[in-house]
Parts: C-alpha cells; sequence; structure tokens
C-alpha cells in the first residue's frame, strides 16, 4: 500500500526544513572587539559627537581621606587646547593653566615669572605638572570619547567581568603617557555600554575607579561621581563629585 502524505503534513515539512536553514545559516552573534564596544559606548555617551569640539567648565568636589576639604575648578576648551585648574591650598589660591601650549601660573592672582624658580618649587607649579593636570582631567573628564584618540591603543580583547557588584564588560586601554599609567582595565554595562569604572591593569597596583550617575551637558552624557578605592584591599580613597558642569 502506498502512503499519500497529506497537505498538512506537508506544510509541517516545509516549515520545519525552513526552520532548520535559517538557523544553521544565522549563528550565534559574533563577539564585538574593544574597539566595537567603544564605539557603542560612545554612542550612548555623545551621540551627537560633540566631545572633540567641547568646551567646558566644571567645579568638583574631590575629597579625599587624608583631605576631605579639596575643591577644583577645571577649564577645559578642547578646540582651542587650553586648559586650567584652581585650587586652594589652606590659605593660598594657585592657578596651573596652560594657553597656545605656553604654561603659565597664578597665585593668589598674581601671575608667577617663569624665572621665578623658589616660587615654582614651593608650589610645585612646574610645566611637566601641569601638562600632567591638563591631559588628566581630558581623559577623565572626557571618557569614553577621551580614549578614541592616537595616543591611546585598545587590547582587541574583550572579557565578562565585574566591577562593584556589577556585570560589566572589560577592554584593556595602553597609554603613551607615564604620568596616567601604561595600561587600565575600561568597563562598561553589557546592555546599553554605559562606561561603568576605569582602573590600573597591573596586578594588585593603583586605584580603581567607580562611576555613579550621570550629567547631562551639549548633549553628552559624562560622569556625576567618580569614587577612588584600593585595588589591594577595596578601601575607600575619595570622590569627585561634580557640583557645576556648564557649556563655556
Amino acid at each position: 500500500m502506498r502512503l499519500t502524505p497529506t497537505l498538512s503534513t506537508f506544510l509541517a515539512l516545509v516549515f520545519l526544513a525552513s526552520c532548520t536553514r535559517s538557523g544553521s545559516s544565522e549563528g550565534p552573534p559574533a563577539a564585538l572587539s574593544a574597539g566595537e564596544v567603544l564605539q557603542r559606548s560612545m554612542q550612548f555617551h555623545d551621540p551627537q559627537g560633540r566631545w572633540p569640539s567641547a568646551a567646558l567648565h566644571f567645579i568638583i568636589a574631590e575629597p579625599r581621606v587624608e583631605n576631605p576639604g579639596r575643591l577644583s575648578e577645571v577649564f577645559l576648551n578642547n578646540p582651542g587646547n587650553t586648559f586650567s585648574i584652581k585650587r586652594q591650598y589652606e590659605n593660598v589660591s594657585v592657578v596651573r593653566g596652560i594657553l597656545q601650549d605656553s604654561c603659565y601660573s597664578l597665585v593668589d592672582s598674581v601671575l608667577v615669572n617663569p624665572q621665578d624658580t623658589a616660587t615654582i618649587r614651593l608650589h610645585r607649579l612646574e610645566c611637566e605638572r601641569t601638562q600632567g593636570y591638563r591631559a588628566f582631567y581630558k581623559l577623565l573628564n572626557g571618557m569614553p570619547m577621551s580614549l578614541h584618540v592616537p595616543e591611546v591603543q585598545l587590547l582587541p580583547e574583550v572579557a565578562e567581568d565585574s566591577i562593584g557588584g556589577r556585570t560589566a564588560l572589560r577592554i584593556a586601554a595602553r597609554f603613551n603617557n607615564p604620568i596616567i599609567g601604561e595600561e587600565w582595565f575600561i568597563y562598561f554595562a553589557p546592555d546599553n555600554y554605559q562606561l561603568l569604572g576605569y582602573g590600573y591593569a597591573a596586578e594588585g597596583a593603583g586605584e580603581i575607579l567607580r562611576l555613579d550617575g550621570m550629567v547631562e551637558v551639549s548633549g553628552m552624557k559624562l560622569p556625576r561621581m567618580r569614587h577612588w578605592y584600593n585595588r589591594i584591599d577595596g578601601a575607600y580613597l575619595g570622590s569627585d563629585i561634580y557640583v557645576v558642569v556648564e557649556e563655556l
């Protein structure tokens, strides 16, 4: 006896074959590279690409365990390549700045003569130190966008990790700047690629920074707070709390 398949059986077989072909051709999604993770994070934090042309004013409360009253006022102009930071040291006001690639400094609103080596040594106003301040604040205030520069080399691998109890994607970045450090780990949320934190990659060295909250300015989402911890024992070291973030 020859069996004749019914129409319903035939359609079921066609549907099953179609699903099998579709599943085998697509496969699992390809793993992202470090560069792709960074690009997605930049799209989250700066969807209009404003950071390279940003000129911003920050007032940052920076309490540390050993200096709970520290406060910094920072002016950062990316297209003009200018920078200044003002801090109060007991009863002395000190400004360090860079204008047209030249360093300058003021002590109690008086411009310091570059030949006044005694004042420069007393308040640590060397140009190399001022350049280090600029590199540091430009990097931290602009992350993740500030990672997308020739001076930063991303290692290609992406690892699953955690930071502050949160699941994260981790990439490694190498810096051509001895003041900042050689290699950092950078952590991102796996769902929307929000920046979660970063810290030194060397085992048992330096600090790890966890980000908390965001502030929106000029279409960018910048960190509201950074909390510093010792990588060895997890001890709390201090915070950076953005009191004012505004466009110039």
